[in-house]
């Protein structure tokens, strides 16, 4: 069941449990696997349904078994069934945890009702159960996610009073919310000065994050500076940040810097794919959506499809039938056959 929950098939896991339940008592660990499995599948209907099951069966619930299930219910913002949750957890002697409060905290976070999460978080800080940064995170991304930016630089505020370390995690939430705000400049300040304060490196993620501020203030000149220098770090520039240039381009009308940008992540242009590329086709949709509205699939898009074919690239019949329209596949079998060829100039696609 283990094997199955943890590659994503808590629903064939399940299947199996019910086949056993004949021949294998059910047990505190079954159904807390299963639940953990639903919680991560966001299917947290399931879960409740298995913690009824577990009751009508007197199968023991402990504190780990709760902590899973406020989970599924925190994940999805179903905060009526975790309170209904944390009251049975009364009931049954199971005490309550500092992963209990913080799940509880992340419910209210995820539902927008950052009132009572901070109310939550409050609790935890006079108790001593918020020392580490992963409910200041919680609450952060609640904060930058509804707009509630005010609240959001008094738990930082507080995140630096207590001297919490924060974390890539954390330093990507403050950077995400000051491009909202506009405040670029900050954004850039705290990719400078964060890692070096607290002895950790900004990774691959917090760079894609700041370049992404940069193309929503529609500063895609410095957006290009930190892609760059995303590309001459250890590892690279991986799918994602390409993706969000190629995306952020095309928002900005910048075709050709994006159909430059296809062609270097997919290896067109010779050079190696990047990590991860043929797992991130959406930005590839988007410019072709692009050149299909401006009259450009003929002179641009055909040719990029058809490089993208012999490369392998696994573009499926959702871009067909976004750029061509309803029969798309048989009339591009049409247009390869054509002999269309090449991929056109650089020129013109600037």
């Amino acid at each position: 069941l283990d094997a199955l929950v943890c590659n994503g098939r808590v629903d064939d896991a399940a299947g199996l449990f019910s086949k056993w339940k004949g021949r294998v008592k059910p047990n505190t660990v079954i159904y807390s696997t299963l639940i953990k499995g639903y919680a991560t599948a966001h299917q947290s209907g399931k879960a409740m349904a298995a913690w009824k099951e577990m009751r009508a069966t007197g199968v023991q619930i402990n504190t780990v078994v709760y902590n899973a299930l406020i989970d599924a219910q925190a994940r999805v913002g179903a905060t009526d069934e975790v309170a209904e949750l944390r009251q049975a957890m009364e009931r049954d002697g199971c005490v309550a945890d500092v992963i209990t409060y913080s799940t509880t905290v992340k419910s209210y976070c995820v539902k927008g009702d950052l009132d009572r999460a901070l109310e939550e978080f409050r609790y935890m800080q006079r108790n001593g159960m918020a020392d580490e940064p992963i409910i200041y995170n919680t609450m952060l991304d609640g904060c930058a996610r509804h707009g509630r930016f005010d609240l959001a630089d008094s738990i930082w505020e507080d995140m630096e009073r207590c001297k919490v370390a924060p974390s890539n995690f954390t330093l990507g939430i403050l950077v995400k919310m000051h491009g909202r705000r506009k405040q670029l400049d900050k954004a850039f300040e705290l990719v400078e000065s964060l890692p070096r304060r607290h002895g950790f490196v900004a990774n691959a993620q917090v760079s894609t994050c700041l370049m992404c501020a940069c193309l929503n203030n529609g500063a895609t000149d410095r957006a290009f500076q930190v892609f760059e220098a995303l590309k001459r770090s250890s590892k690279g520039a991986d799918a994602k940040a390409y993706s969000a240039l190629i995306s952020g381009c095309v928002r900005h009308n910048h075709l050709g810097m994006a159909h430059q940008l296809v062609e270097e992540a997919y290896g067109l242009d010779g050079g190696r794919p990047c990590p991860g590329a043929l797992q991130e086709t959406e930005s590839v949709e988007q410019l072709l959506k692009a050149y299909a509205q401006r009259g450009l699939m003929e002179q641009q898009g055909v040719p990029l499809l058809e490089s993208l074919r012999v490369a392998k690239v696994p573009i499926n019949s959702r871009v067909f039938a976004s750029t061509f329209g309803h029969g798309a596949a048989g009339s591009q079998g049409g247009q390869r056959g054509g002999g269309g060829g090449g991929r056109g100039s650089r020129a013109a696609r600037r």
